[in-house]
């Protein structure tokens, strides 16, 4: 009889390794655009910090994969890049302001007092209710920024450039150590155990905001963050201390890091997934940084864009519950596909509204991304040995945060400032419906042949199947208790033959005795 997962020290120690990092991650990481915002920064300041960090992150997270591989000692790897990272990131709170030397904030306030006042009589009508002041606003605010290369600027961009990568390659290695542990044991899903770090991701994204608007009191009405940064230095401690009762993962000394990448880059039906992968994240990577932007340009407070990520988080629970299933059913293709249909849409949803408590309606789609996120990590672990699990996951870690998000705010920083969120939402839907039409073509063109990690794939290999297609055994699955599993988990179903078919034997069917 399979243990109960509830109850099993492994799985435990993961579920709280993510629920505290993604509790610690939710305080800083969803308002770190507002955060430079706060700081004085303009959004193409805050677009080449969040680009560059990204590009940067795209090399980190696989190398330390490669490193923690290698060394055979992936869990000290993971541990001390969670230190270092925090400590960097921990110290954005004492970065100084732009200085406001413009004008005077007395000044400034009139302005922005007056615009308000005047905003109902100017024609606005393609826009819709709101926008329009959110753009005046942000003009007004531009208009009082320092030049590019202040001193601020440089601090955000270094802190930022050497932190992001090594602070979330710790989850990729956290990851693969969970495939590692659930492919030895019965009715474990990865998404189960994934799920507890959304859950803590949404609760704690609420309640810092909260505590920001709470513990507030300046008489500028400007957002106090240092609150949510202290919040955050206790959670990644705490997660810290919980990855050093996780038993080491290591399946033994890899192979080198660029021999490890080429070796999985060789199989063509990886690389067109992945590029959907960074298709994708550059979609989320553009929406992320700037949808926050706008929702405070509509007069959002700190504690509706809390609900707002509370909301979106909350949904991916049950998703994450039922991804394992849902992707056996239509496929890892499919559900990564399907990815791009609710991008639109919710882009599309963000170019509509005028009130800023609109978008905690839309965003329920978005907790969608638990299955795009299921479907990426274990195409990735069923496509890579055991030898290079943290590898992989690092490069599909890499590909859609560090690439994607990098390519995406690159861009979508001068789109904004120049055209506005409607400008730059709208350019993302249609965006989204290209990528879903490319991905299509390019994978039944050229990614199905001798693939098995689909129902619909076909096999150029003829001889007789003794199951159907929709539960054949992958490459490297293996029989444990009575059940075929993948290597990412996924149970297939249960068969009672174990020898392998072969021409000696004149493919006769024996079963094994108990």
């Amino acid at each position: 009889m399979p243990s109960c997962d509830c109850v099993d020290r492994d799985l435990l120690v993961v579920k709280a390794i993510f629920f505290f990092f993604f509790s610690g991650m939710a305080c800083v990481s969803p308002y770190m655009s507002i955060y430079m915002r706060h700081l004085g920064l303009r959004p193409s300041q805050t677009g080449v910090i969040t680009a560059t960090k990204n590009f940067m992150s795209a090399l980190i997270k696989p190398l330390l994969g490669s490193i923690a591989d290698k060394s055979g000692r992936p869990k000290i790897v993971a541990i001390l890049t969670v230190l270092a990272a925090t400590a960097l990131h921990f110290s954005l709170m004492f970065v100084p302001p732009v200085p406001s030397s413009a004008a005077p904030q007395t000044t400034r306030q009139q302005e922005r007092r007056r615009l308000e006042e005047d905003n109902h009589t100017k024609t606005t009508c393609s826009l819709p209710v709101g926008v329009g002041r959110a753009m005046d606003l942000r003009g007004v605010d531009d208009a009082h920024t320092q030049p590019w290369f202040s001193l601020t600027f440089w601090l955000v961009f270094w802190i930022m450039f050497t932190s992001h990568g090594a602070q979330w390659s710790s989850t990729s290695q956290v990851e693969a150590a969970t495939y590692q542990i659930i492919k030895k044991k019965d009715d474990s899903t990865f998404g189960r155990q994934r799920l507890w770090g959304s859950m803590g991701f949404g609760l704690f994204s609420l309640l810092s905001a909260v505590a920001m608007d709470t513990f507030t009191d300046d008489p500028g009405n400007k957002t106090d963050y240092s609150v949510t940064f202290y919040i955050f230095l206790a959670f990644m401690l705490v997660s810290s201390g919980f990855l050093f009762f996780l038993d080491d993962w290591s399946t033994g000394p890899s192979v080198a890091f660029l021999e490890g990448v080429s070796e999985l880059l060789s199989h063509l039906h990886l690389v067109i997934f992945l590029f959907a992968v960074l298709l994708l994240g550059a979609y989320d990577g553009a929406g992320d940084t700037f949808m926050y932007w706008h929702l405070k340009d509509l007069g959002a407070s700190q504690t509706v864009i809390g609900i707002n990520m509370f909301v979106r988080t909350l949904v991916e629970v049950p998703l994450f519950l039922v991804s394992g299933w849902f992707i056996d059913k239509i496929g890892h293709v499919w559900a990564l596909q399907l990815s791009f249909v609710v991008f639109a849409l919710n882009f599309l949803g963000y170019s509509l509204i005028g009130n800023p408590w609109w978008a905690v309606l839309i965003d329920v789609i978005h907790g969608y991304q638990a299955i795009t996120w299921t479907a990426a990590t274990s195409y990735a672990s069923v496509s890579a040995r055991d030898d290079l699990q943290a590898v992989a996951q690092g490069i599909v870690s890499a590909t859609f945060y560090g690439l994607g998000y990098g390519v995406g705010n690159l861009v979508s920083g001068p789109v904004f400032h120049h055209y506005g969120a409607v400008g730059l939402f709208r350019s993302l839907t249609v965006c989204c419906l290209v990528g879903f039409v490319l991905f299509y073509l390019l994978y039944r063109c050229y990614g199905k042949r001798g693939v098995c990690t689909d129902p619909d794939t076909e096999e150029e290999d003829t001889a007789p199947m003794l199951v159907s297609a929709a539960v054949m055994p992958k490459p490297g699955a293996f029989l444990h208790g009575g059940s075929v599993t993948t290597e990412a988990g996924e149970t297939l179903g249960s068969l009672r033959i174990v020898r392998p078919q072969s021409k000696q034997d004149g493919n006769e069917i024996r079963q094994f005795s108990p």
